[in-house]
């Protein structure tokens, strides 16, 4: 998987295309929120390291599918129709929002079995990941360099560079192709 940078830049991504929607004082809830919704799957590495030690082992299941993605949009869907906001809309920016991270997440380098996520979870438990990769895989835990060391490995580093190298650019094309838009307009309705 990208590491939070990767993750990260993809929520930016999300906040620019959806900035023109959304009135001037209400951007840093936006971008507070869909940077929560990128990094939000990674979630599932919590019970792994409180309860066993090992980050790893709910990694990458029912958090990675596209049920979960869904869900997320209907909730999003519920909460800002309370708002009187446009409900599709926002509902399907969170669902996208959220989804890029399954896909940043299928497009890693995978060394280790199982390779990819669950992706159809729970209709599968099968793992799925693209034929194409173009991440290293972000290493949280070894067991022979402990959390922090393994973070701040060479290896680690050199992958978040290359995804701001990969990334930075897709932001730079949301913000000069789509993030424009006059805010003047009526907003989220």
């Amino acid at each position: 998987m990208p590491s939070p940078v990767g993750h990260t830049l993809a929520g930016i991504c999300g906040f620019v295309l959806a900035r023109p929607h959304i009135a001037w004082h209400q951007q840093t809830r936006l971008l507070y929120g869909s940077l929560l919704l990128t990094n939000l799957p990674d979630i599932d590495i919590l019970p792994g390291l409180l309860l066993l030690g090992d980050p790893g082992s709910f990694h990458r299941q029912a958090t990675h599918s596209l049920i979960v993605a869904a869900l997320i949009g209907i909730f999003v869907a519920w909460l800002v129709g309370r708002w009187r906001l446009n409900r599709l809309r926002w509902g399907l920016w969170a669902a996208l929002v959220y989804g890029s991270h399954i896909l940043l997440d299928m497009l890693v380098a995978d060394p280790t079995a199982p390779f990819g996520v669950q992706a159809l979870w729970p209709f599968s438990l099968e793992y799925f990941i693209s034929p194409i990769t173009i991440f290293a895989r972000f290493d949280y835990f070894n067991p022979e360099l402990g959390m922090v060391r393994t973070i701040l490995s060479i290896t680690n580093v050199l992958g978040i560079l290359w995804e701001i190298v990969v990334l930075t650019p897709l932001v730079g094309l949301a913000w000069y192709g789509f993030g424009k838009t006059d805010i003047r307009k009526p907003l989220g309705r």
